[in-house]
């Protein structure tokens, strides 16, 4: 993000290595967070996948698994990163009776419990499983979340063999129970660092993308195995591991077009800086303050939008405490109206296609025009929102109370909170109008900052975030900013969800849904 606003990074090409998008993981998993952490992962990845300039992929693993985060396709290369005799499975028949089979593991889908089921299940058909006994070690997870002991005395009752439900915590007892010569233990897992404790004879498993088809293989072939019997299939074949070829990838990869060196796209004749007005002047002077006259060379230009403050002369009181400035612009009305509708107005009256938005009682930190302008002005983006940098009412210079920092492109994570931006931004004017500009329904409205950058990214517009603050933003302790009708009593998200459309991730929302509703029962 640093380098497509221009902050940093300008030649450096990036790319993403990509096995499994968060989201396909959060669809399938029940172990997963009930949060929004998932959603802002989701955001996250999809805003990188937006700036990058490759994808390295396992070889097995195609761009159809990115599909969900996207149509940008991005030039690709397969790599493992880890050698070739670190992948699959890693078993020897033992040497003594074995007595129980255990399942060493979470009872969760994504720890493997289904497939090491369904092995069981296979093995007792063909006798493997006869005086042998069934332990699910733990830990336990709670039977709201759709695995627990009820489930399992469910699905076991048409099974052959006994089986038992253990729920051990502690690293050590689960080690001394392992010990006995007598059992054999399955672990499965994602990373090969989780398995190295785990010695042979038992079996450990590697899991990877090959699905849910390709880990019963490996288990119940693993099993046949480690019991002293020969399976009449082998398990499905997967392409050779190829181990990663830093010199040859890294060759390939500066051959590619580097996004962040692209020529601007929007560098024109200057910028406008619009700040919307109503009694507040000694507020509206420090905003004022904080614009320079121009910007590499450029003019900027200052229109203040005045909504019908109650003062005498207010055009002429604005010029006594702007001073001498280039150009400045006063637009008057005369009642006052919504706030979309009057930025709406300042947007059509803006001189230049790049339109800096500030409301009258924030104020810009050292160079931060410019570092907005500029990231418009660079880069592929329609829309650059900034972090906040906070501070309690007093005078200007009042230390940091902390930083508001968003995510730009925030995705499904901004229906639930904006992590979108504030009005604090800078548009390119035309893609804007476009879009309608501030969504208007003729009456004043709560967020509708988070409302309208909702409806630019469900209409296609691409926003990015500075990371450093811009912009510093005034929070007034003398009234409360988290009434109900911010938060929810006039629809506040409710306005949100309408302006997003049908450009949400459906799937995504209603297990997040479930989520929450296994966690409340």
């Amino acid at each position: 993000m640093a380098r497509a606003c221009s902050e940093a990074f300008a030649r450096t090409r990036v790319v993403l290595w990509c096995d499994t998008p968060s989201a396909t993981l959060f669809l399938r998993d029940d172990g997963l967070s009930t949060g929004l952490g998932p959603l802002i992962a989701d955001a996250l990845e999809r805003q990188s996948l937006m700036l990058a300039d490759a994808l390295i992929m396992p070889p097995d693993v195609n761009l159809d698994i990115l599909s969900p985060l996207g149509n940008r396709v991005l030039p690709s290369f397969h790599a493992a990163l880890r050698p070739a005799q670190e992948e699959g499975i890693k078993s020897r028949p033992p040497r003594r009776e074995i007595k129980e089979i255990v399942f060493a593991g979470k009872m969760t889908r994504r720890a493997g419990l289904l497939e090491f089921i369904e092995a069981m299940m296979r093995l007792a058909k063909i006798g493997l499983m006869a005086g042998r006994t069934a332990t699910f070690l733990g830990p336990v997870v709670d039977s709201a979340q759709g695995l627990g002991r009820e489930w399992l005395g469910l699905r076991a009752t048409n099974w052959s063999f006994p089986f038992k439900v253990l729920d051990l915590l502690d690293h050590e007892e689960r080690q001394r129970y392992l010990e006995d010569p007598h059992r054999l233990a399955v672990a499965i897992a994602d990373d090969p660092d989780e398995l190295v404790a785990f010695e042979e004879p038992h079996v450990a498993i590697l899991r990877r993308s090959g699905g849910e088809a390709y880990l019963l293989a490996q288990i119940e072939n693993a099993l046949a195995i480690a019991l002293g019997y020969k399976p009449n299939t082998e398990p499905p074949q997967r392409p050779a591991p190829v181990c990663l070829d830093w010199p040859t990838l890294v060759g390939k990869i500066v051959q590619l077009p580097c996004t962040g060196d692209s020529s601007p796209l929007s560098l024109e004749r200057g910028a406008t800086v619009c700040i919307l007005h109503h009694n507040r002047l000694e507020y509206l002077a420090d905003a004022i303050k904080s614009i320079p006259d121009e910007v590499d060379g450029q003019p900027i230009e200052i229109l203040v939008l005045d909504n019908a403050s109650d003062i005498e002369s207010v055009a002429e009181e604005i010029r006594r405490i702007a001073g001498p400035r280039k150009s400045l612009r006063i637009v008057c009305f005369e009642t006052s109206i919504p706030q979309a509708e009057a930025l709406n107005r300042g947007i059509r009256e803006a001189q230049f296609e790049t339109v800096v938005i500030l409301d009258d009682d924030n104020y810009f930190s050292p160079g931060g025009v410019h570092r907005l302008v500029r990231a418009l002005a660079n880069s592929r983006l329609d829309i650059v929102v900034t972090a906040l940098d906070v501070f309690d009412d007093g005078v200007p210079e009042a230390p940091s109370a902390g930083r508001l920092i968003f995510l730009g492109a925030a995705h499904s994570a901004g229906l639930f909170f904006n992590a979108f931006g504030d009005t604090a931004m800078a548009v390119r004017r035309d893609s804007f109008r476009r879009i309608g500009g501030f969504q208007e329904f003729g009456y004043r409205y709560p967020s509708l900052d988070w409302v309208a950058l909702a409806r630019a990214q469900a209409m296609g517009l691409r926003i990015g975030a500075l990371q450093w603050p811009a912009v510093r933003y005034r929070r007034n302790t003398g009234r409360t900013d988290v009434s109900g009708i911010k938060i929810d009593l006039e629809g506040a998200r409710s306005l949100v969800f309408e302006a997003y459309g049908t450009n949400l991730n459906a799937a995504l929302l209603a297990r997040y849904a479930q989520k929450l509703h296994l966690e409340e029962m």
